[in-house]
């Protein structure tokens, strides 16, 4: 099977620094990389089409039938505090719409899978591309304007409409849907209306995330500068606007006062479009003394720091899922955040008392303290989860990608292998006999389903 994924987000772990202006590494990113890389290794051949960076090469080989192709137009270095640059994901929409024609040619997929975020690019690229080289489309909403997304400034509430009817398109036209969880496929399938049997529930994976043991994990957040003998009230992922790092700094602010907990240090592991915004308004602030920045770290070092935390905060306006969260309990730590999304799902099937209202910063504040304070009682219910976590966004993402995959194509996979293989049969069998006929002429190879 040849599969074209096309998505703006994507995480390259061959190196260890990362531009944030090229879009900083989020959970999507991760879980991109994670699925291909789980896919190529069940045989699955695929071309990635994603943005770069300065540095990275234009064409790389992860590994056997995973092929990673840096896919932008040029474009000047214009800071966006949404994207990272001005016109980012428009330059990569648009080089690949124009490597479209000659892949058509030289390697034409079977099946294309676009990743959306509930930006408009995204949206568009299943549509044309699948005009482009004949191959039918499969989307997957990481996050939906119709279900979740909460617009993130004064130019995306005027586009607002816009995206919410380019969302609806690429939906209508895509020969199946995934989505990271029921709630959102419901809401899809109400909205558009679409036949709910045309999507599929394809939640994220934690991986080899787990919790590391307590003394190497105190080691690693030494080694980042945080001090002994205090709560550690953590912040990981993408410092953006909808992440909710205002209401983050708010509450660091009110700690003292409001949380009923010791004196904290907030460590935030991350970059983004907004970190200096962030910098600035913890300076402020007068918390400067409280905060320990690390900038961008490689994924593998993500599970020491998640096990050393007291509490992992996510005060966001919107997730679609929380993949954050995720990981953070199962390392064993307690999550506090807004009930938005999945969190209601995840979290709330966990530490539902940890859960409050989206803007409400005193009663967030409150939940980190009492994540702190009550850490005997929220770990263990951390703890009592973790088979059912596991189960649930464990190992067979893979697999259930492989099924939606399968129902994408309506089961031409299986007959054009069954081709495949009696075409392979037929040209040995006419070799044979022509060989034994004495004759000069050639094999030729069968022309079935792309292995």
């Amino acid at each position: 099977m040849r599969v074209l994924r096309l998505t703006p987000f994507f995480h390259h772990d061959c190196v260890t620094e990362w531009p944030a202006e090229f879009d900083a590494v989020g959970g999507m990113q991760v879980q991109i990389l994670r699925l291909s890389r789980e896919l190529a290794d069940r045989g699955v051949e695929q071309q990635v089409m994603t943005v770069g960076f300065p540095g990275l090469p234009r064409t790389r080989t992860d590994r056997p039938g995973l092929v990673i192709r840096v896919t932008r137009a040029p474009l000047p270095r214009l800071r966006s505090e949404l994207t990272g640059l001005v016109g980012l994901n428009q330059a990569w929409l648009a080089a690949v719409l124009t490597a479209g024609f000659p892949l058509r040619r030289r390697w034409r997929p079977d099946l294309i899978h676009v990743h959306a975020d509930g930006q408009l690019w995204a949206l568009l690229a299943g549509p044309l591309m699948s005009r482009i080289t004949g191959a039918p489309y499969c989307l997957t909403l990481h996050c939906s304007r119709l279900a979740v997304y909460e617009p993130m400034s004064r130019f995306d509430r005027l586009q607002h409409g816009l995206v919410h009817a380019a969302e609806r398109y690429a939906l209508r036209h895509a020969r199946r849907v995934s989505t990271l969880t029921s709630r959102t496929a419901d809401t899809v399938a109400r909205e558009l209306p679409m036949d709910r049997a045309r999507i599929d529930v394809l939640p994220d994976s934690v991986g080899a995330v787990r919790r590391v043991p307590a003394l190497a994990a105190e080691e690693s957040v030494r080694e980042l500068g945080v001090p002994d003998g205090v709560p550690l009230v953590g912040w990981v992922g993408r410092v953006a606007h909808e992440k909710g790092w205002r209401d983050f700094v708010a509450m660091a602010g009110r700690w003292d006062e409001v949380s009923g907990a010791p004196g904290a240090v907030f460590l935030v592991v991350g970059d983004g479009p907004q970190c200096g915004r962030m910098r600035e308004a913890v300076e402020a602030a007068g918390l400067a003394d409280r905060f320990v920045f690390t900038g961008f770290l490689p994924h593998d070092a993500v599970p020491p720091v998640m096990t050393a935390l007291d509490v992992l905060v996510m005060p966001s306006a919107h997730e679609e899922l929380g993949g954050s969260a995720l990981e953070a309990m199962v390392c064993g730590t307690p999550v506090a955040g807004y009930a938005v999304g999945g969190l209601r799902d995840t979290v709330g099937s966990v530490t539902p008392a940890l859960l409050v209202e989206r803007g409400d910063v005193e009663a967030l504040t409150r939940a980190a303290g009492e994540a702190v304070t009550g850490a005997a009682v929220h770990r263990e219910a951390v703890a009592g989860a973790l088979p059912v976590l596991l189960a649930s966004y464990g190992d067979d993402t893979a697999d259930r990608a492989l099924e939606h995959y399968r129902r994408a194509l309506g089961g031409a996979a299986d007959r054009a292998d069954g081709a495949d293989r009696a075409d392979r049969a037929g040209n040995a069998d006419r070799a044979g006999s022509t060989d034994r006929a004495g004759s000069a002429g050639k094999a030729h190879g069968g022309a079935g389903w792309r292995g």
